[in-house]
């Protein structure tokens, strides 16, 4: 069994994905739906928050695919 260090920018992207997951997940926003009149891109305000932050994850997801970040990297080089 062997051991890998989490890099920074693996950090980095577990720190934005939980932000994420905790700004979809936050019970307080439900005080606000029965309210239609904020919009956000057309939407009433619940629809376009979620809206907003399902975006936000997908291009976090779409860095961490693109970048490896599940990929462990060996000692002495990059992974590939």
């Amino acid at each position: 069994m062997s051991k890998h260090k989490m890099t920074t920018k693996t950090k980095i992207i577990w720190i934005l994905l939980l932000i994420g997951f905790a700004a979809m997940e936050f019970p307080g926003v439900f005080f606000f739906q029965d309210m239609v009149d904020p919009f956000i891109f057309g939407f009433p305000f619940i629809y376009g928050y979620i809206l907003c932050w399902w975006a936000y994850m997908a291009v976090i997801l779409l860095y961490a695919y693109r970048t490896d970040w599940g990929h462990a990297v060996k000692e002495g080089g990059a992974s590939k």
